[in-house]
């Protein structure tokens, strides 16, 4: 597949959208946040440093800066070129709007808050997030991890509602045929299984329903079972080979074996209250697994090979890009979990880290040093950088 493919354009593009929209909610969140409760926000930019356009009122109108690109500056001897629209009424406003050249997520400028940007300008003044109480400083901070909280559970709100709730069907029938990209064959359709097949015993054991039918194959990961089944009463039988798939639980990830169907069910629409209960209870366990499978990581029982960077992303936004819509958003909405609890963890670089901060200053009862916490957030981006580009090179030496 080579790097101008459709497939490739197509992963790229998926990321791009997925990841973008997943930041730039996140920085909207502080956005928010900071201008409820008084803080001043000197920059709100769509996508990513550096600028081409910038949009601000100031008392003498609406002001329009187009950013010259840095490749060009020399020759055209100029950074930015400035125009002013004359209003009516004009009302100064504190922030600048921008829209920036690396089409991906958002950025938040808060002055006096020592962010990524490392600036270190800190005045005292009134409108400072330094200056602001404690507990508005919490609620700025804890905006993004909010804001993707509540965008994960409208979407799996809005999919339910939209494509409805598939009811299972007791029994023990085949409904479908499992396929993935790196399996598209799985061990019953290889043994002729077809839909709507009976399963009837499995190692000489009848069985009902089908509760019955996964506990005994998902205990048997790389082992070989004996399977019997009724096709319009007809009995067939052979010997199936049990894969091993690796699957997220609430207690982090488990070894499961499978031999690719699932159960029959029955499709309806979903009401309206019934899709924000599914909605926030979707958010709940894909939270719950994220937590789950973190402390399943740092005490050691899961191994750091099974963790995923921005490559896996990427990959996983395009596979589901191919599928279709429905599955790209329902991406999104885990993705927005799973970046709304990263967030919380307490490492500087991190709203966590600032939470942390914060919280000791509470403690203390005083602001800490301006170089500590400037030296605090170095330490912690590089950590950050550092851990990005580990999980980076393990996603290509997974996929390439």
């Amino acid at each position: 597949m080579g790097f101008f493919s459709v497939d490739t354009l197509v992963t790229i593009a998926a990321a791009i959208f997925t990841l973008g929209i997943l930041i730039l909610i996140h920085e909207l969140g502080h956005f928010l946040v900071a201008r409820m409760v008084g803080i001043r926000v000197e920059r709100f930019s769509i996508g990513m440093p550096p600028r081409f356009l910038a949009i601000q009122n100031k008392v003498d109108g609406l002001w329009i800066k187009l950013f010259v690109p840095w490749f060009i500056q020399r020759i055209a001897n100029a950074q930015a070129v400035e125009f002013r629209i004359p209003r009516k009424n004009p009302k100064a406003g504190d922030t600048e709007y921008a829209l920036s050249w690396t089409p991906f997520g958002g950025y938040v400028k808060m002055s006096g808050m020592i962010d990524e940007s490392m600036d270190g300008d800190i005045k005292g003044k009134p409108w400072e997030f330094g200056s602001k109480k404690r507990w508005q400083q919490l609620l700025t901070i804890a905006g993004g991890v909010i804001m993707n909280s509540i965008l994960a559970f409208l979407i799996f709100s809005a999919i339910i509602f939209v494509s409805g709730i598939d009811d299972p069907v007791d029994g023990t029938r085949v409904g479908t045929l499992l396929s993935t990209e790196e399996r598209p064959v799985f061990p019953a359709e290889e043994a002729g299984m077809i839909e709507n097949d009976e399963i009837v015993m499995i190692n000489g054991q009848s069985i009902s329903e089908w509760e019955e039918l996964t506990g005994i194959v998902h205990d048997l990961p790389g082992e070989t079972i004996a399977v019997e089944w009724l096709r319009d009463g007809v009995r067939y039988s052979d010997s199936i080979h049990v894969v091993k798939e690796t699957v997220p639980t609430a207690e982090g990830t488990i070894d499961v074996g499978m031999i690719g169907i699932g159960r029959v069910v029955d499709h309806r629409d979903a009401g309206f209250f019934e899709s924000i209960k599914y909605g926030a209870r979707s958010t709940y366990v894909y939270g719950t697994i994220m937590a789950r499978g973190f402390w399943s990581m740092i005490s050691g029982q899961t191994s750091m090979d099974q963790v995923g960077g921005p490559i896996m992303i990427a990959k996983m936004a395009g596979d589901m890009a191919r599928r279709g819509w429905l599955d790209v958003f329902y991406f999104m909405a885990v993705i927005s979990v799973n970046l709304a609890f990263i967030n919380i963890l307490p490492i500087p670089g991190l709203d966590g880290g600032h939470f942390l901060i914060i919280s000791i200053e509470g403690i203390i009862r005083r602001p800490l040093p301006l170089k500590v916490k400037l030296i605090i957030q170095q330490v912690g981006m590089l950590f950050l950088l550092g851990l990005v580009l580990f999980i980076s090179i393990q996603d290509i030496s997974r996929f390439f």
